[in-house]
């Protein structure tokens, strides 16, 4: 009866018998200001950086195709007598076929690219050099001294040397927007911070700050020594 009565009476009261349980800690915690920008500027972050893949994978594609065009110069080239010019085109294109092969699916390898840039170049100025030199004083000699007209067999080699050297610079500037894309993306990944968030660096601190007081209290606490016992044996004197 005396439980009945206190329940009414608590009732009456307006208390309720059983008190709520406790909500937890983070479901009805309304998101900080604070927390809201830096979820925002993520997503920023997040939508900003989402165009790098398609860039790299189109030059990627425009890399495959000036190695294919490269590939038929190579063959024109020997078709024509050219066997030296048509060997170091060919060592170009087999060193940007490796560069695409060892590379990750859809992108070039960084360092084979770097080197297969550096050779298109080199290669490429080479054969503008003899597009310019075949021109000039071969074909514009000739005509000098003849009365004919320029025909358009003897502008061939000049215009297959000048289109390899187009197609190979052109293929080292695919190469360096390749090492430049794959230079920044080296740089954001060693410029993004290890805690992303600032809850994982409050529990990183928290854990830190823990183990430092376990340690500084285990070395405070004095060592215990063993209790030092008399010596209980006869007593000798060395001659």
């Amino acid at each position: 009866q005396a439980l009945a009565q206190g329940s009414g009476t608590l009732h009456a009261q307006g208390r309720p018998e059983h008190p709520a349980p406790p909500a937890p800690l983070g479901g009805g915690m309304s998101a900080s200001p604070e927390t809201a920008g830096e979820a925002a500027g993520g997503a920023n972050e997040a939508g900003s950086g989402a165009p790098a893949a398609p860039l790299a994978g189109r030059v990627g594609r425009g890399l495959l195709a000036l190695l294919a065009a490269e590939a038929l110069l190579v063959v024109a080239r020997w078709r024509t007598a050219d066997a030296r010019g048509a060997l170091l085109m060919l060592t170009v294109v087999a060193v940007g076929a490796l560069a695409v092969s060892v590379g990750p699916r859809g992108s070039v390898d960084e360092v084979y690219g770097g080197y297969y840039g550096l050779m298109a170049l080199v290669s490429g100025l080479l054969d503008l050099n003899l597009a310019i030199e075949n021109f000039v004083w071969g074909e514009w000699r000739h005509v000098r001294g003849s009365s004919a007209k320029i025909s358009l067999a003897s502008l061939a080699r000049p215009m297959m040397y000048q289109v390899c050297a187009l197609a190979q610079l052109l293929s080292a500037f695919v190469a360096y927007l390749l090492y430049k894309d794959a230079e920044r993306d080296g740089e954001f990944d060693a410029s993004e911070p290890v805690l992303a968030t600032p809850h994982q660096a409050r529990i990183y601190n928290a854990v830190l700050s823990h183990s430092e007081r376990r340690a500084s209290g285990q070395t405070s606490q004095p060592a215990i020594l063993a209790p030092v016992k008399p010596f209980a044996g006869s007593a000798h004197r060395l001659p």
